[in-house]
């Protein structure tokens, strides 16, 4: 674990940030498969 005042080099930014992508990513798939499967099952 880094230091609070010590900034996340580059690369850690960059991890993180995919890290936050993915995330976001898979939380608006399941919302989006919700509403297409609630769909098809319910008209």
């Amino acid at each position: 674990m880094q230091h609070p005042n010590e900034s996340p080099s580059p690369t850690e930014r960059k991890a993180a940030n995919r890290r936050l992508g993915l995330i976001l990513l898979s939380i608006v798939l399941v919302f989006f498969l919700g509403f297409f499967a609630k769909m098809m099952w319910l008209g």
